[in-house]
């Protein structure tokens, strides 16, 4: 009797229904427009870790996973070196979130590219899995990591961030299609992933570099979970949803409904956004909204009185505290900074965003005309990730926009030859031309890679590369 109350009990938990999902989509993929969107994802990922990589925290991190000497059969992407698994996907995820350019899912505020992509073409490589194998774990990654994201709405008020949280979702997902695991296993590496969430948003107010290890953490312990799990390691079934699980923990509103309605038939990972800009998401509809209003009325910096910005709390809690950013990634964190930046530099890309403009006096002169502005929950805007924004001019003109949802989003989305230009820029000179264009071709014909092996091994610098001195630009912290 005790054994089928169990058994009841596991039937309808939560973690046993995201774990028969998984399971179920190595005899029944998800549909070809799932996957192609997946492949423009596993692209802007791969441009990311190589732009990245040899930023100073990058290099601290590449240096720790060094220090490691652990031999293994998986690519560190840019460094080349072959570790286990756990510590390429850690490196690998560190990187690709290492300068706030990587995807973002706007409705569960959490980065699944970075934790899902590089946790599975990790594994992926040890396993020698196929192409096709590997875009069904990321999209089964995508699905799961972002809707236990959903099902903990409002973590980001308890401080929680949520790809740190509910990164290990995501990789253990990825993991368990890839490694062929039954029902049972899976759901028990799903609930060790409970005990294993963690990480505050404290970076967006104090900064710091550690926020960029956030989607690392998830990667190595979503996989590290499955091992247990594989190993016999069981947990408490409804460690997501139990009266002491996970969303209990970590929001007041937990929504466990969420992350099962429609599993199977809704696949919300291909709402996952691509970043047009290099800072935090909550502030891309604000910078599309202040582009929209320069350009149509030729604004200048020296012209403008005032600028208005009214967001949701969810927003203004990430962007709209700091004025006066002390490094770089509290001012990836600042709207008023990036609105200066935006008026005095033009654009808000990943070259933009360097510590000798901290102090620049153009940027933080017009830093110091923007007003932010929490709505109440009775007015709060439509959208993922709305804004409204004013811009005053001194002769008495003001300009208003609206922007519901910002440009490169589920509602925007950006097209695949967009993709392939933010991976260039991203990564062309890093690569050259030529293996530019072969990853290129590779991660469009995924179909039919007969080893994901082949596309992790080309993701290191052509021959003659040499690394610029980021150290002129960044110290981390000051």
């Amino acid at each position: 009797m005790g054994n089928e109350v169990r058994t009841n009990e596991a039937a309808g938990a939560v973690s046993r229904r995201i774990a028969e999902f998984v399971v179920g989509l190595r005899d029944q993929p998800p549909p070809a427009a799932v996957l192609a969107r997946m492949r423009l994802h596993v692209l802007d990922t791969l441009g990311c870790q190589l732009a990245f990589a040899t930023l100073p925290w990058s290099r601290d991190i590449w240096a720790y996973v060094r220090a490691r000497d652990t031999a293994g059969p998986s690519t560190v992407a840019f460094y080349g070196a072959k570790v286990a698994p756990e510590l390429a996907a850690f490196a690998n995820a560190a990187f690709t979130h290492g300068f706030e350019m990587d995807d973002t899912d706007m409705a569960s505020t959490s980065h699944p590219g970075t934790v899902v992509v590089s946790s599975a073409l990790a594994l992926g490589q040890q396993l020698s899995a196929s192409g096709r194998e590997f875009l069904t774990a990321v999209a089964a990654g995508y699905e799961i990591m972002i809707r236990v994201a959903l099902g903990g709405v409002g973590m980001t008020d308890r401080g929680y961030h949520s790809t740190s949280v509910t990164g290990p979702f995501g990789a253990a997902a990825a993991a368990a299609v890839l490694e062929g695991l039954d029902v049972d296993v899976t759901t028990h590496a799903l609930a060790i992933c409970a005990s294993r969430a963690g990480g505050v948003s404290e970076f967006a107010v104090s900064g710091g570099t550690e926020k960029r290890l956030h989607g690392a953490y998830g990667a190595q312990m979503g996989l590290e979970s499955v091992g247990l799990a594989r190993a016999g390691v069981t947990a408490p079934v409804r460690a997501i949803e139990g009266e002491r699980g996970l969303l209990r923990a970590v929001t007041d509103t937990p929504a466990p409904d969420l992350i099962t309605a429609g599993l199977g038939q809704d696949f919300l990972g291909t709402s996952t956004g691509i970043k047009l800009h290099c800072c935090c998401g909550g502030q891309h509809s604000v910078l599309d909204a202040v582009s929209d209003l320069v350009s149509a009325n030729d604004i200048r910096p020296e012209q403008i009185a005032r600028i208005a910005v009214r967001q949701n709390p969810r927003e203004f809690d990430a962007v709209g505290l700091i004025r006066r950013p002390q490094d770089v990634i509290s001012s990836q964190f600042s709207v008023a900074f990036g609105i200066g930046l935006r008026l005095v530099a033009g654009a808000n890309g990943f070259r933009d965003y360097i510590e000798a403009r901290l102090d620049d006096p153009r940027i933080l002169e017009v830093a110091d005309k923007v007003v932010c502005e929490r709505l109440a929950p009775e007015a709060r805007l439509d959208g993922d990730g709305p804004c409204e924004v004013d811009i005053a001019l001194v002769n008495g003109d003001v300009h208003t926009a609206y922007v519901s949802h910002p440009r490169g989003s589920s509602r925007f989305p950006v097209d695949e030859d967009h993709v392939v230009q933010k991976f260039r820029a991203l990564a062309g000179d890093v690569l050259g031309e030529a293996r530019a264009d072969r990853i290129i071709e590779m991660v469009a014909n995924l179909d039919a890679l007969p080893g994901v092996g082949l596309l992790a091994e080309q993701l290191v610098p052509r021959d003659d590369y040499r690394p610029a001195d980021h150290s002129r630009l960044f110290s981390g912290t000051r």
